[in-house]
């Protein structure tokens, strides 16, 4: 890695470090087909992300975090919090079929009471 980032770096200019060349490598073997990758996120948060080997896990995270819009820092609280576990623990088998779903297809808004929450 260390000698693909010199030879980058020299080559095509800044933004090649080592971590980055490794970052980089992490996202193509994550997201094989690129379609797949929203444009909603910053590199910085897939960076944060890739750090998630579960695939179900990430993309939770991932869908969550362009659905409610989370900053890096916000998205990294939410991981650390656990929330994933937290919403698969809560209310049983029915609710973990819930939380994988949303991992899978992300918020699926039907009708205005699921965006507009009554106090």
């Amino acid at each position: 890695m260390l000698q693909l980032s010199k030879a980058l770096t020299k080559e095509l200019g800044k933004g090649f470090s080592r971590s980055n060349v490794y970052n980089m490598r992490q996202f193509y073997l994550s997201y094989p087909i690129f379609q797949s990758v929203t444009g909603k996120l910053s590199w910085t948060h897939y960076c944060e992300l890739l750090s998630i080997s579960d695939k179900d896990k990430r993309s939770f995270y991932e869908k969550e975090a362009v659905n409610a819009g989370w900053s890096v820092r916000e998205m990294k609280r939410q991981i650390e919090s656990s929330l994933f576990e937290r919403l698969l623990l809560s209310r049983g088998d029915a609710n973990k079929v819930q939380v994988l779903a949303l991992a899978e297809k992300g918020v699926d808004y039907a009708k205005p009471e699921d965006i507009i929450k009554d106090p």
